[in-house]
């Protein structure tokens, strides 16, 4: 994978996080109220970002660890800063790009070699 390649993937990542948590809570509600307003189309594709994004978290606590999911989760997710999730952890800044970097590398470069 290049590194443009990885910069787009990762990029794609962080935009579904991004809106993870209304898209999850949208549908819950829709199928708890079994009534969906609005394009069907719509539903379909918020589930498959939704569902990518709990795939990729379960990828990276299987392959890099439960800390390294809290960590990316809290930044990913729940859009904390690096300073304050490194802080948390008792790392640097540095340290934590550094392993997040790593970390990503790892899971987006599945599938690549098969």
């Amino acid at each position: 994978m290049t590194e443009q390649e990885y910069k787009d993937k990762l990029d794609a990542f962080k935009n579904s996080c991004r809106v993870y948590k209304n898209e999850k809570k949208m549908l819950e509600e829709a199928e708890m109220k079994k009534n969906y307003f609005g394009d069907d189309q719509l539903y379909r594709f918020m589930r498959e970002d939704v569902e990518y994004v709990d795939a990729m978290f379960e990828k990276i606590n299987v392959k890099c660890g439960v800390n390294a999911r809290l960590m990316l989760w809290l930044m990913f997710v729940e859009e904390n800063t690096q300073a304050d999730v490194a802080f948390r952890f008792g790392l640097s800044r540095r340290q934590l790009q550094y392993s997040m970097n790593k970390w990503m590398h790892t899971v987006l470069a599945e599938g690549e070699s098969q």
